[in-house]
Parts: structure tokens; sequence; C-alpha cells
């Protein structure tokens, strides 16, 4: 008996989406990236966490203060990377792959960065599980206060 050809049709799109399944459950699962939460004020930079493991890092960047900012990070196999400019009130996201290192973030909005927009991060070893949120302000002054990281799925 020869099969006939809507079960043949049948057969190849059962298949088909069984493998377009497959795949998309491989790439979610390859393409988790750590979030880093930045907020932006005049005239600091609070990120939700100090140190991160090796691989792609997302930061969202929250600029709550008056005037516009952006962030930009550089350090190893990196430079120049940056969001544009954020209004007051807005978000922008950040996608990076860093590796092992220090990287220094910082709003290059001309002046921003002397007025003590700036920290770094780093990357290595083990992450932070982004229990405290370190802050960098004015001049060589740095404060921690609590907070969490903020996850996307």
């Amino acid at each position: 008996m020869r099969p006939t050809r809507p079960l043949i049709l049948a057969t190849a799109f059962a298949v088909a989406v069984l493998g377009a399944a497959t795949a998309g459950v491989v790439a979610h699962a390859g393409a988790r990236a750590k979030t880093i939460t930045v907020t932006e004020k005049e005239f600091h930079i609070t990120v939700s966490a100090k140190k991160a493991a090796p691989g792609s890092v997302r930061f969202v960047v929250k600029n709550t203060g008056k005037l516009s900012h952006a962030l930009e990070i550089a350090g190893p196999g990196v430079k120049g990377k940056r969001t544009p400019l954020i209004k007051p009130g807005r978000s922008a996201r950040l996608a990076v792959t860093l590796r092992a290192g220090t990287y220094t973030l910082w709003c290059p909005v001309p002046g921003h960065a002397a007025l003590g927009m700036k920290t770094s991060l780093t990357v290595g070893g083990s992450s932070s599980g982004g229990g405290a949120a370190a802050t960098t302000t004015t001049g060589s002054t740095s404060t921690t206060s609590g907070g969490g990281g903020e996850a996307w799925g």
C-alpha cells in the first residue's frame, strides 16, 4: 500500500514543527544574557551589580534624572559601545559580550563623567547575585545602597 499525499504532507508538517520547537528551545537556552540594571541621574550612576561573569550582558539603562543621559562602556575587547541619548523618564538597552577584566561605564554627554557619572564593572570568576546596588557619585565618593536587578525572561 502506497502512502497517500495527505499523509506524507501531514508527516512532513509534524517533523517541521518538531524541528522548529527544538531549535527554539536550544536558541532560548543559549541566548540567556545576564541583565544589569543601570540608573542614571544627575550626577551619578547606579548599577545593580559591580561584578559579572564573562559572556553576554544586557544593560537596561533608566534615566531618572531631569537631563538627557546615555551610557558608554569600554574595556577588554569593547570600545565605543553606547546607548543613544536617553531622555528623562525613558530607558534604553545595550547588549555587550564581555571578557574577563575591568570595564568602565560612564555618561558620554560632555561634562557628565567629570561630574561623577562613571563607575566600573569587574568581569571574571563568579558573578554577583545582584543583591546590592553600587553607586558612584560626584568626586571620589562611593556609596552602596540596597537594590536589586531586574529580570527579563
